[in-house]
């Protein structure tokens, strides 16, 4: 299972524990939106939980800074890549070689931090 770190994402109905444990773990939940792990989450524990309840292996993702897509499709780092540990500032396979990209990721950051 596939889950883009800051991105709604759903998962089967679990029991009232394992609900309880991700709301500890700073999992957001909306009824008609899904669930959602971002900077609040205990990615490393949230990771477990959900892996646990489901049964399968969980890849997390992170968005590209510039353009919001997915950043880990195409990235060279991504065998290396703990993306539980790594920031979620992270560049696309198409910003990452750009070599203007360094002004627009200036832009982006001042953007966020003043919003």
């Amino acid at each position: 299972m596939k889950i883009l770190i800051g991105g709604w994402f759903t998962l089967p109905r679990l029991g009232r524990e394992e609900f309880s444990l991700l709301m500890r773990q700073g999992v957001r939940y909306d009824k008609s939106m899904g669930f959602k792990m971002d900077a609040e989450t205990d990615l490393e524990s949230a990771v477990r939980t959900i892996r646990l309840s489901v049964g399968e292996e969980i890849e997390l993702t992170v968005r590209c800074f510039i353009c919001g897509k997915e950043a880990c499709a195409g990235c060279p780092y991504l065998d290396a890549c703990d993306r539980r540990k790594v920031s979620s500032l992270c560049l696309c396979a198409e910003h990452g070689p750009d070599k203007g990209v360094y002004e627009r990721y200036k832009k982006a950051l001042t953007d966020s931090i003043a919003s």
